[in-house]
């Protein structure tokens, strides 16, 4: 035991803050894009701030509390990790008659399509878009609400199954039924 590390370092890139209750104390990180991740410390750590930087130092080192020390570095590197990552999905239109056009001031998507009348839809604030001719980029911060928005948009114009005319995802694979001859 007396090798093994019962210390590690964080760099204060986010804004870092602790809360604590009664019984328990929690690590709450706050991202640029005001994302709210924690972590629930345990009792055996002890955190230090010097600099800009925050040490993590393991108190007693029985066998059980340097295994949540170990967990406890797996898990605040896995939430650094995914703080900050965004998550997108492709849509490319096909067909000559779909139009789309986002208004980035006021967060509507307007989409003509084979319809007689406009479609309007608000996006999500956490939610951006970039279009570009026939490819639709969404992304956002949270993997759930990226896939229900597109799934959203693509269920307005399923693809046809004999043209394929409508919303596709990217590397998405469909048959095509083959159109009768007469």
């Amino acid at each position: 035991m007396k090798n093994l590390k019962t210390e590690f370092q964080i760099f204060c890139k986010y804004n870092f803050s602790f809360y604590y209750t009664k019984n328990n104390k929690f690590f709450l990180v706050f991202s640029n894009n005001s994302q709210l991740k924690f972590l629930q410390l345990s009792n055996c750590i002890n955190i230090t701030k010097r600099n800009k930087f925050f040490f993590f130092r393991i108190l007693n080192s029985t066998l059980i509390q340097f295994l949540e020390f170990i967990n406890f570095q797996k898990k605040i590197g896995h939430l650094l990790n995914s703080i900050n990552k965004n998550f997108k999905k492709y849509i490319i239109i096909k067909g000559l008659g779909l139009r789309i056009r986002y208004v980035n001031k006021s967060h509507l998507l307007k989409l003509k399509l084979f319809f007689s009348n406009l479609i309007t839809i608000l996006v999500p604030i956490n939610i951006t878009i970039f279009r570009n001719k026939n490819l639709l980029i969404i992304e956002g911060n949270n993997p759930s609400n990226v896939g229900n928005f597109a799934n959203l948009i693509r269920n307005l114009k399923y693809p046809d199954s004999y043209k394929g005319k409508g919303f596709w995802y990217k590397n998405e694979i469909r048959v095509l039924k083959p159109v009768k001859k007469i």
